[in-house]
């Protein structure tokens, strides 16, 4: 038996009855509750789609329709949007607003500045952006995301063996499983270029032309790039919140490392906002217990997980759990985390 469907069942009875607790008038009473009161709930985004992203990977991109209609919500249900900062600092002094929501975005794609600003300015909404510096300086589609999607975008295509470099057998790139194994095969291969830009970028546009795919229209639209130095500066010229994510988004467990990945990072962007970093988003939500004594002694304030949950008064403060929205989560399975009822039964998703 596929061990996948007991548990998609039981996910389909629990959110059959966060829908029912809804319709009761549930989530009204858990938002209005004292608990509530003393929760913050930090969401997570990551891309906001500026073309087809979103069909290949709904986990990552979400359409800029959905963005604005999670932030309908919120305005429509009273829930007021803090600043991270000031919403963990009121967290801990016991002085969060009714409803207290932070919003993050995670990386610093292109379409943060593109598609996600113009709608949060919309809505009047404060938003604290992770940049994972490393695509920032070296303006160019990220390598591995990139990768997949090219091979998405040819999902049509059987390939014969050796079409594409280091390919040694045929491949049906419209088999999921296939081509998530040609990707993994193929990112070793283009590793091998080690820190050559331009020999990867020369090597992904290589692999674009085999497939038939518009290399520079890729490049052309960003799609697949961060913010360039200049979109950073001007998103905090207009208010909005950039912190860390490392340089070039990555936890290594050796001390000296990591502190220059966070130390390298922290630098880019005071030299971009003009402002200090000391708040941290772990890259992957990859959480070692060895980095919390790191941070620490980097200055960092807080630290987001991708640990799902709201954060409570007794929290640890690099340890905040988040809630990643994305554009497999309903509405009532978001409406659930928003009011806190989600969290009150123990859902998971899982």
């Amino acid at each position: 038996m596929d061990e996948g469907v007991p548990k998609k069942a039981a996910r389909r009875i629990r959110h059959a009855l966060l829908a029912s607790f809804r319709a009761s008038g549930g989530f009204r009473l858990v938002a209005a509750s004292p608990w509530r009161h003393r929760h913050l709930l930090i969401l997570c985004y990551h891309g906001v789609s500026l073309r087809d992203e979103h069909e290949w990977d709904p986990m990552l991109f979400v359409t800029p329709a959905f963005l604005r209609r999670r932030f309908e919500i919120l305005r429509d249900n009273g829930y007021v949007v803090l600043p991270l900062a000031e919403a963990v600092c009121r967290l801990v002094d016991g002085k969060l607003p009714h409803r207290s929501v932070a919003l993050t975005f995670d990386d610093g794609f292109h379409n943060f500045f593109s598609a996600a600003m113009p709608l949060l300015e919309e809505f009047g909404y404060p938003a604290t952006v992770y940049l994972s510096s490393y695509y920032c300086l070296h303006q160019r589609p990220i390598l591995g995301i990139t990768l997949r999607y090219l091979l998405w975008l040819a999902r049509s295509q059987a390939l014969p063996a050796g079409t594409l470099p280091a390919q040694s057998e045929p491949v049906d790139l419209g088999d999921v499983r296939q081509r998530d194994r040609l990707a993994a095969r193929l990112l070793v291969d283009v590793r091998l270029l080690a820190q050559d830009r331009e020999a990867q970028l020369a090597w992904l546009a290589l692999v674009a032309d085999r497939l038939g795919i518009d290399w520079e229209d890729i490049v052309r639209s960003r799609r697949l790039h961060l913010m360039t130095g200049e979109e950073v500066a001007a998103i905090a010229q207009r208010g909005f919140d950039v912190q860390l994510h490392t340089h070039r988004h990555r936890t290594p467990r050796e001390e000296s490392t990591f502190r220059s990945e966070v130390l390298e990072n922290r630098l880019i962007i005071k030299e971009l906002t003009g402002r200090p970093a000391t708040h941290f988003c772990y890259p992957s939500g990859d959480v070692d217990p060895v980095f919390l004594p790191w941070l620490r002694d980097l200055g960092v304030e807080t630290a987001t997980t991708c640990a799902v949950g709201l954060a409570n008064v007794g929290q640890n403060t690099l340890l905040l759990p988040r809630y990643i929205d994305t554009m497999a989560q309903t509405e009532v399975l978001f409406e659930g985390w928003l009011s806190g009822a989600a969290e009150m039964l123990k859902w998971r998703g899982k």
